[in-house]
């Protein structure tokens, strides 16, 4: 290989190289923003869930403390499942079987009904988060058929 070929061809090298480095940096941010957000979600539902006083202060009008706090704890195990999914630690064969599991419960059923339609607006445009909801809503769908 000529001199004057090899040098900017090492060049391009080292600029992929960067890109790449950059990509893959603005990747890991983002997940590192999603996964400290989700947290902070979850630690105030786990809090929510436990505490009356402050589930009465943000239950839609209509719903029970009570009845709400249930609502949060199954917000707070597909809040869960989500981050998993969107850090790519569950496959999505694992996601399907997961969001099954977890629609068994009347808990999370509640939850789904009541705020799922909600959950799919705010997904829109963040395929991530579409396929997650699809997932919760097709395992919906299976349980209550199963159930009529």
């Amino acid at each position: 290989m000529k001199t004057s070929n090899a040098v900017p061809i090492a060049a391009a090298s080292v600029v992929a190289v960067g890109v790449a480095q950059l990509v893959q940096r603005g990747r890991q941010h983002k997940q590192h923003v999603d996964a400290t957000l989700s947290l902070i979600q979850i630690e105030w539902l786990s809090r929510a869930s436990q505490d009356e006083e402050e589930a009465a202060r943000w239950a839609p009008e209509g719903i029970e403390p009570e009845q709400y706090q249930r609502m949060l704890s199954g917000n707070r195990l597909l809040c869960q499942l989500s981050l998993r999914w969107r850090l790519g630690l569950v496959s999505r064969r694992q996601l399907d079987l997961f969001a099954g599991h977890a629609m068994e419960s009347a808990t999370c059923r509640d939850y789904w009904k009541q705020f799922g339609s909600l959950r799919v607006a705010e997904a829109v445009g963040d395929e991530k988060s579409e396929v997650f909801n699809q997932a919760l809503g097709d395992a919906y769908t299976r349980v209550m058929n199963l159930a009529s």
